[in-house]
């Protein structure tokens, strides 16, 4: 008798500890707690239950994992036993099911989570199994909305819909006669929160507005924590977007809502009209890779998803590469903007930050980021000094040219953000977030527990690199750096832990740098070196290359944080045709290259397809660079060849040959013109609205109530400085002008990575012809005034020099076919970096500024209009 007193004393104490844990959302500290129970506990059904629960909500798992791992411990607990009768076990059964219909996208998983909710129920009667007969209802629900939108899609009429929807009824008729009795037969019911939240569901899906309403106000009054809340108020709201049931407008008074919201309101009462943000689910922004061309036509989406008010809703902002250079500092002004007391939070508040962003930006591009990393002293000293103990004395072991990028990031971008830091760097844990509005002001604001109440949700950061020793993702957020819980493939890579800040052993890393992060995301292979982080793992050194490498379009950092409505730009460098591909080794492992990371992002794309039409999605926006460019099939006969049509517009009103012009652009990090930047911000934005208007157009056809997402697609047009081109961006290639014609020069110099001044500035060429003439004749004139006179054996000597030098030069040349040994040679190492800094400085006073005038928006717009008459050029060319 006392040991069974002993033992329920255990688990009386052992429950209320994995209570107090789960109250705190620390799912994976309660599963380690439970896996450490005594052997005599161990076997405890309720244990078993409970470890399935904590385990498949453990984050720090891997996902597929996780709930393989639960699923195995519910078959401890006879999950598919037909004799099985425990209405815990199958609804747990169905939990886990519905999480990886969630996480994979498969609709199978849906009907095997329906099977075991619907058990819990109908194999146990009682108000313990009502639960698994609420969310069984639910799931009937998400069919039926499935079927009445492929209806009406089809235009062909089907009984799916109905019957689902008839089921549903059925079953809630019959829960309701359950759950009453319960309660005649137990007052103390009247207390339970989850007893009334599962009765209230049920009247709230019968449209028995005022019986749920009665039973909130009940539930609210019970002993509960902020995660149950949350778990109703998001499992009703989605509900109700299932029966189609329109989101109330901003600002429209509570009074004029439909019923159901007014329900809600008895749940979180102020708080109802903020939250009721989360009916367009957990919505996630992509920005994809692609240097600084990806940056400016992401300026663009953001632009119009600024106007439509969807920036407001966005909760995790995944970013790579050039979309990380960008993405940062955009976090960095809505991060201000959150942290403002001063401002109000609405649509246009977003609107004047992009606009101010893009100025910024544009200013900062402007710097020419590149060129100023390759001419810096302390990194071309490093290279010319190597591993020499003077090296190590002068300058940080791990200091590299990545490592300049991000310092020259935040000198020229980031510094022009107004948070009072100025050109102080900025650290990741400095970008936690403290609102200064809502509900949760506090610098204890958590994103888990809190920002499912705000409508300006706070945003989670992710920057993307990729790790060369795992072949994964490492992320950079606000709070933690590693490699996210699903990082895990069929070759079994070890996963380099994600830890906080404050874990890391060494102050650099407790304290880095938003520069030197955003770095990582965007050191392209073969032109910078990886961002190397030492000390973090025993024997091991992480060394971080490009996160395109590894994902370039970001939307797995989506799914990994659970998002259901997508946003994803995509302005990556996409293949190109190769009408005669390279037959030598390095030309073909390019193209190889160039094909896999095409078919990855393929792959990716119909991942996403396959899960928005499952349902797992709630909204898929995707838009790229070579979107309405559809190429014309070859036929194999010569004579029958159709060259492809780059005649006409697109959808979105750019003429086609010009948006083939501008998917085209280089993906570097050195200068944009005006024009440069400005071509793609509007392609971005007008491909974005078209998008948007398309999504909305299939939206009303499935049947469904209020806009897509609920964002306001019909929102008016800003005075965008880019949309000055919008006219001119739609004006054909049929119809030229000096306009058009200048446009076209521009775009196609854009598309180099070298010399695009002298492509664009006449005089240049010529001066620089004319420089080696002279050269040539005075070197000619002095030799043949030489030779034949006294000083005959001087000329030889003269000669022999020249061909002297040539030969020091001509045999390093011929030795470098040992690039290994000849790489520790230190005088080629002294003439490159010399040579590099010396064209950088020289390229950055002159050549670039030359440039940059020539591509100015003004100067474009300034020339005629009418159809060009001549091919000299412009006036403002000859001036250079």
């Amino acid at each position: 008798m006392a040991d069974d007193n002993q033992e329920n004393s255990a688990l009386t104490a052992l429950k209320q500890q994995i209570k107090a844990l789960k109250a705190q959302f620390r799912f994976g500290d309660a599963r380690r707690a439970l896996e450490q129970v005594p052997k005599e506990l161990a076997s405890e059904t309720w244990v078993i239950q409970q470890l399935a629960l904590c385990t498949y909500k453990d984050e720090e798992l891997h996902t597929e994992t996780r709930l393989q791992t639960a699923l195995n411990y519910l078959e401890k607990a006879k999950l598919r036993d037909a004799n099985t009768a425990d209405p815990e076990t199958l609804s747990l059964g169905g939990a886990v099911y519905k999480r990886l219909w969630e996480c994979k996208g498969q609709l199978e998983h849906v009907f095997e989570s329906l099977a075991f909710y619907r058990a819990a129920y109908e194999r146990n009667l009682t108000a313990d199994g009502c639960y698994g007969g609420a969310n069984a209802c639910y799931l009937l629900d998400v069919l039926a909305a499935r079927a009445q939108a492929l209806e009406n899609r089809s235009g062909l009429p089907s009984a799916d819909a109905l019957r689902l929807r008839g089921e549903a009824a059925d079953l809630r008729k019959r829960i309701k006669v359950t759950l009453d009795a319960a309660l005649k037969a137990d007052a103390k019911l009247k207390k339970d929160y989850w007893f009334q939240v599962t009765l209230g569901e049920i009247h709230f899906g019968l449209g028995e507005y005022p019986q749920a309403a009665a039973c909130l106000d009940k539930a609210v009054k019970a002993e509960h924590d902020e995660w149950m809340l949350q778990t109703t108020f998001r499992q009703w709201v989605q509900l109700a977007r299932q029966k189609g049931i329109p989101s109330p407008a901003e600002g429209q008074k509570t009074e004029e809502w439909h019923e159901a919201w007014q329900t809600l309101s008895h749940l979180l009462g102020a708080d109802t009209a903020e939250a009721l943000a989360c009916h367009r689910g957990k919505v996630g922004l992509a920005l994809s890779g692609g240097g600084f061309r990806a940056s400016f036509f992401h300026l663009g989406l953001l632009a119009r998803l600024a106007e439509v008010d969807a920036l407001r809703s966005v909760e995790v902002l995944s970013s790579v590469s050039g979309g990380s250079i960008l993405g940062a500092q955009y976090y960095l002004e809505v991060q201000r903007l959150l942290e403002d007391d001063s401002k109000t939070l609405c649509r246009q508040d977003y609107i004047d930050l992009v606009a101010k962003l893009q100025q910024d930006f544009l200013r900062g591009v402007e710097s020419n980021i590149r060129m100023q990393a390759l001419g810096d002293w302390k990194v071309n000293g490093q290279l010319v000094l190597g591993n020499s103990r003077l090296s190590k004395r002068l300058f940080k072991k791990t200091y590299t040219r990545s490592h300049k990028l991000g310092e020259l990031y935040e000198k020229n971008l980031y510094s022009k953000v107004e948070d009072g830091r100025g050109v102080q760097p900025r650290h990741m844990p400095d970008l936690l977030v403290t609102p200064k509005h809502g509900r949760f002001q506090s610098a204890d604001f958590k994103l888990k527990f809190h920002n499912w109440r705000r409508r300006a949700k706070v945003p989670m950061l992710l920057l993307n690199t990729t790790s060369l020793n795992s072949g994964h993702s490492w992320f950079f957020t606000a709070s933690w750096m590693g490699e996210p819980p699903t990082a895990l493939d069929i070759d079994c890579n070890e996963r380099y832990r994600r830890l906080y800040y404050h874990q890391a052993p060494s102050e650099d890393l407790q304290h880095f740098r938003l520069g030197y992060a955003a770095a990582a995301s965007s050191c392209v292979p073969g032109l910078f070196e990886p961002l190397v982080l030492d000390g973090l793992f025993q024997d091991r050194t992480v060394k971080l290359v490009d996160g395109g490498v590894h994902d370039n379009q970001g939307v797995q950092g989506l799914l990994e944080e659970g998002c259901t409505l997508i946003f994803c730009s995509d302005a990556s460098g996409q293949m190109a045709d190769s009408h005669q591909p390279a037959g030598d080794p390095a030309g073909v492992l390019l193209r190889t290259v160039s094909v896999l990371q095409d078919r990855i992002r393929e792959a990716e794309y119909q991942d996403m397809a396959s899960r928005l039409d499952s349902g797992a999605l709630q909204g898929l926006f995707f838009v790229h660079t070579q979107k309405g460019l559809v190429p014309q099939p070859l036929d194999w006969l010569p004579d029958d060849i159709t060259p492809s049509d780059d005649s006409g517009l697109t959808d979105y009103r750019i003429a086609k040959d010009l948006q083939r012009k501008i998917a085209a652009i280089r993906t570097d990090l050195d200068s944009f013109t005006e024009v440069e930047a400005y071509a793609l911000m509007a392609s971005g934005y007008l491909m974005t609205d078209r998008q948007l208007r398309d999504l909305d157009a299939q939206h009303r056809k499935d049947g469904k109530a209020g806009r897509w997402g609920g964002f306001e697609i019909e929102a008016e047009r800003g005075n965008w400085e880019f949309l000055k081109l919008e006219k001119l961006l739609g004006q054909d290639k049929k119809q030229p002008s000096a306009q058009r014609d200048d446009l076209v020069k521009q775009l196609d110099v854009a598309g180099k990575l070298a010399f695009k001044a002298w492509h664009l500035i006449p005089q240049l060429k010529v001066a620089a012809l004319a420089l080696g003439l002279v050269a040539a004749y005075f070197l000619i004139k002095g030799l043949i005034a030489l030779w034949g006179t006294s000083w005959t054996i001087n000329a030889t000597v003269v000669i022999v020099g020249i061909a002297s030098l040539l030969g020091t030069i001509v045999a390093p040349a011929l030795r470098w076919l040992n690039p290994k040994a000849e790489a520790e040679s230190f005088l080629i190492k002294l003439g490159i970096a010399v040579a590099g800094y010396v064209v950088a400085k020289i390229h950055l006073l002159l050549f670039d500024r030359w440039f940059l005038q020539r591509g100015r928006l003004q100067r474009l717009l300034g020339l005629p209009a009418a159809a060009a008459t001549s091919q000299e050029p412009a006036a403002e060319d000859r001036a250079g």
